[in-house]
């Protein structure tokens, strides 16, 4: 009687440390694959805690040029430096959200808020062109002076600063060139704008 009590009682001990460690294992992987939009549970086996560990990516978006209408846009330049970095996402524009939103000639925080509602972004990354370049012109002569200006808002608390510029160019194309040269300033000042 003494053998079989023993025996169901070493059987109840391993059924029931068996089940203890699946149930274990099974809460580990459920809150190793919980998604809540930015953040990912992971259990720390060490200490038995859960941690947030928070997605780190910042949201930017490269608005149209504000006076640039009928003219190249530069944008895609802007985008596609700034994408360099792994940390940044660019939001795509236009966006469908944006929809009866104005955004066009947006070039200062203070005509950001129907965009900041529509989007979840981190960062505005606003344009315009400098110089006597006329709106809606597609021919330019010897005279055209060209140049552009970029500034950035972060939504968050609201502070916008001018980034990279230049003014005074010869032609279109040295306005591409002045941004892939300086993409990495861009994206500091992004990164530093508090």
């Amino acid at each position: 009687m003494k053998i079989v009590f023993k025996f169901l009682l070493v059987l109840l001990i391993i059924s029931c440390h068996s089940k203890k460690e699946e149930e274990i294992k099974i809460e580990n992987a459920i809150e190793k694959i919980q998604l809540d939009t930015n953040q990912v549970k992971i259990r720390d086996n060490k200490t038995n805690t859960i941690k947030n560990q928070i997605n780190s990516k910042v949201k930017v978006i490269v608005l149209q040029c504000s006076n640039g209408y009928g003219l190249n846009d530069f944008g895609k330049t802007i985008e596609s430096e700034i994408s360099k970095n792994k940390g940044i996402d660019i939001i795509p524009f236009p966006n469908k959200n944006l929809l009866g939103v104005t955004f066009q000639g947006v070039y200062d925080k203070k005509y950001c808020n129907p965009i900041i509602e529509k989007l979840d972004l981190d960062y505005i990354v606003m344009t315009r062109y400098l110089g006597n370049i006329a709106e809606g012109s597609e021919t330019f002569d010897g005279t055209t002076i060209w140049g552009y200006e970029t500034k950035i808002l972060n939504v968050k608390s609201m502070n916008q600063k001018v980034s990279i510029r230049k003014d005074n160019l010869e032609e279109y194309q040295d306005i591409i060139n002045h941004i892939e040269k300086n993409g990495k300033t861009l994206i500091n000042d992004i990164e530093n704008l508090k």
